[in-house]
């Protein structure tokens, strides 16, 4: 440990014979030296307990708010489509590829990608809003499609569409809300690529959105129509020995065999795959 400077020359510039112990006056200095170098020490050692604690502290105060903070709750489809029920009650069907996302403590809002078929909870307080790539959709309880697939590779398909099947919707680009429009059972819209409001359909069709009701209707359909419907939703190419036919009804199509064979038994005829 190294004597302060002036201490020492104080020793020795008072030194007198017989009135000082020049060993313990020094001694005694060093002494003192040493006190004085142990106190930056311990102050050092309190420094960083206050560092430690001051950490500490951040860390709860970070644990905390991300406790608070809800938590994103997302819900996606590989290569089979699935259904999911909402803490809310809604139910939504997400076909192959398709993914929703909402806040944990809030899911009436919602984003999507791909096509998804919604059974909304109705409650008129708390609308449901649906985002997509292009697509904004508002409802207050209803059921519906929305189809927004924007990465298709086809530059002349539409971005999005939303078909209804129930209740009433209002459909409009993202973020222009004011103009959309207003869609009710059976109608259909879609949003042409790039553009500002989406476009009535004439060619709505109950049976789009057979893939989640798992519901198909015909109404007078030519057998052509009828083996287009049932290929699609079973996704196998069919044909028929009398095309002539036509089909009115209503079924259930999860049990494939059971549908194809009523249709025969009624029809009088041979439905086969291609």
């Amino acid at each position: 440990m190294t004597t302060d400077k002036r201490e020492t020359d104080f020793v020795l510039r008072y030194f007198a014979a017989g009135r000082l112990n020049t060993a313990k006056a020094l001694q005694q200095v060093k002494l003192r030296a040493g006190i004085a170098a142990s106190a930056p020490s311990r102050l050092s050692l309190r420094r960083r307990w206050a560092a430690v604690a001051a950490g500490i502290a951040v860390l709860i105060a970070f644990g905390a708010y991300m406790l608070s903070v809800p938590a994103t709750v997302t819900l996606h489809t590989a290569g089979a489509q699935q259904a999911f029920t909402l803490p809310d009650g809604t139910r939504v069907t997400l076909a192959p590829h398709s993914s929703l996302t909402y806040s944990g403590d809030d899911c009436r809002n919602v984003e999507m990608q791909g096509k998804i078929y919604f059974e909304v909870r109705h409650d008129e307080e708390h609308p449901f809003d649906v985002r997509g790539g292009a697509a904004h959709v508002r409802v207050l309880g209803t059921q519906f499609e929305v189809d927004d697939r924007a990465s298709s590779a086809s530059q002349s398909a539409p971005s999005a569409s939303v078909f209804v099947t129930g209740g009433r919707v209002l459909f409009a680009a993202l973020h222009r809300d004011s103009e959309g429009v207003i869609l009710g059972k059976g109608m259909k819209a879609v949003l042409p690529r790039g553009a500002a409001l989406p476009v009535l359909s004439e060619d709505a069709d109950i049976n789009e959105v057979a893939w989640a009701t798992h519901k198909i209707h015909f109404s007078d359909a030519p057998m052509n129509e009828v083996l287009r419907v049932l290929g699609e939703y079973y996704g196998m190419r069919l044909t028929a020995s009398d095309m002539s036919k036509r089909l009115t009804g209503d079924f259930d199509a999860r049990n494939r065999q059971q549908v194809i064979q009523v249709i025969e038994e009624t029809l009088g005829i041979e439905i086969k795959e291609k």
